[in-house]
């Protein structure tokens, strides 16, 4: 049965899984993760996405926190297991230790020490193929099923603790189309990070939807407010050590409405309690729940049906229309993509 939070996955670590497919491994790690509701979630169940007893084999997490061992660190690990100083295993298990052993010994020219970022440079580029266990109710063992995978997406979140979502390659595709809005990449020069960063806003886990037609949002130029005072800025010295430098008569820049957004009271949904976080296409604010279409009408009075305002490219919107009213830094594919929307 599906959770109510989004469809259950499984979390790999690629240095286990680099040494199960060079074969001197026989199984690999992984935890069980989520997921979780997100727009790309639903677009995928549209579009092929498998989904039984609540799990999906067809996306995957990987984490890259260690690497694969040489032959000479196998036997140096396991020497240390089965000397086991603090009696924290069984004689069962170190009999299992020393049976692990004799394989390493039998497959010794099959070990290729790499690192976790040699692995990630591999996994990105080709790509990981992984077996998955089949089993009935019983737990028991009925098939092996093989899936390639493809790199698909990384969210700041997951890119700060260094994982990555995968995807089979039979919805590589249609799903890379879909988070880049059918932008295709430079050959060279290719803005990777900041495409890598933004793509993956669609991804972000929500509790509902808002419906919102695009030509009834209003995008106004931010106001950048500026002002002098006293600070102590974080810098780098010859050496690239971080040091602070007190600064007097220091001119600031604040943003006076970086990624808000006004969110008219007839389309703000019931579960927002007056605010909501908003993510889409390249695109994320925080909306607040106002009365937008109360002050036009008591602002324009008798030309409140004919009055028009103009977004910050000239183009011009009836005010009765305008439901959402934000910023162009709300806008990622303006400030971070621009190059790229502009040649596609």
């Amino acid at each position: 049965m599906s959770s109510k939070y989004g469809i259950k996955i499984k979390n790999f670590q690629a240095g286990s899984l680099y040494q199960c497919n060079i074969g001197v491994r026989q199984n690999y790690d992984y935890t069980k993760a989520m997921f979780t509701n997100n727009l790309l979630m639903y677009f995928l169940l549209e579009n092929g996405l498998k989904v039984e007893n609540g799990w999906t084999r067809d996306i995957i997490c990987i984490e890259f926190d260690y690497g694969s061992r040489s032959y000479e660190e196998e036997i140096e690990h396991l020497n240390k297991l089965i000397k086991n100083e603090n009696k924290k295993y069984t004689e069962e298990v170190i009999d299992y230790f020393k049976s692990l052993k004799t394989q390493a010994d039998f497959k010794k020219d099959l070990f290729d020490k790499k690192s976790a970022d040699e692995i990630r440079d591999i996994f990105y580029k080709d790509g990981i193929e992984i077996r998955h266990d089949v089993r009935n109710k019983k737990n028991k063992l009925i098939k092996e099923e093989f899936i390639h995978y493809r790199m698909f997406y990384r969210s700041t979140g997951k890119a700060k603790g260094g994982s990555c979502m995968f995807i089979r390659d039979e919805l590589y595709d249609k799903a890379l189309s879909f988070i880049r809005m059918g932008i295709e990449m430079e050959q060279n020069d290719a803005q990777i990070v900041e495409m890598s960063a933004y793509s993956s806003l669609i991804a972000s886990s929500i509790v509902g939807t808002i419906k919102i037609n695009p030509k009834n949002i209003l995008v106004l130029k931010d106001v950048d407010s500026f002002f002098t005072t006293n600070v102590i800025s974080v810098e780098t010295d010859k050496n690239k050590h971080c040091i602070a430098v007190e600064k007097e008569n220091y001119k600031l820049k604040n943003t006076m409405f970086d990624g808000e957004a006004l969110v008219d009271e007839s389309i703000f949904p019931s579960w927002g309690d007056g605010y909501i976080l908003l993510r889409h296409h390249m695109c994320k604010m925080a909306g607040f729940k106002t009365k937008i279409q109360k002050f036009f009408k008591d602002y324009y009075g008798n030309r409140y049906n004919t009055a028009i305002i103009k977004d910050m490219w000239g183009n011009d919107h009836y005010a009765k229309d305008i439901e959402v009213i934000t910023t162009d830094n709300a806008m990622k594919w303006l400030n971070k993509m621009g190059r790229l929307i502009r040649n596609n």
